[in-house]
């Protein structure tokens, strides 16, 4: 996939993560982003650690480190973001799991999977979101997984 992001003419930038002092997990991600010009970028992927950034935001990053570092939303795309983790007992490959993630596909989310058992799906702005969450909340109740909104607002 980094092969035909490249060729599409994107970069990576990088998104720093809030983290308290001590707090484990990276302090920083890495995104695909298309470069607008004048230190303005549009997310061109789905996030997996960042809260408040979804696929097709615009961003402002600096050209100070090796690759452009993000420094505010300068405009909200529409599209929103969820955070999947699935169960250890689970993995991506399983069955279930993949009738799920077909099923968002079927209905226009995008997703992207960090494997053995995490996604970040992208809700588009034209998608009813309570039809994603309706479809989230039989697994959850089963255990089989948990969710967060990564990014609510759309706008």
């Amino acid at each position: 996939m980094d092969e035909a992001q490249r060729e599409a003419g994107y970069v990576r930038i990088v998104v720093p993560l809030d983290r308290e002092p001590g707090e484990d997990g990276p302090d920083d991600e890495w995104v695909w982003a298309e470069p607008l010009g004048a230190g303005r970028y549009r997310i061109e992927s789905t996030p997996f650690f960042a809260y408040g950034l979804s696929h097709g935001d615009v961003v402002c990053a600096s050209d100070t480190t090796d690759l452009p570092r993000m420094s505010d939303v300068e405009r909200k795309g529409g599209h929103r973001t969820l955070r999947i983790a699935i169960d250890p007992r689970w993995t991506l490959e399983h069955p279930e799991i993949q009738s799920l993630l077909d099923g968002f596909a079927e209905v226009g989310c995008s997703w992207e999977s960090m494997p053995p058992q995490i996604v970040a799906l992208d809700v588009p702005p034209d998608l009813d979101v309570e039809r994603v969450v309706e479809a989230l909340q039989a697994p959850f109740d089963a255990g089989v997984l948990i969710w967060e909104w990564a990014d609510p607002r759309p706008c």
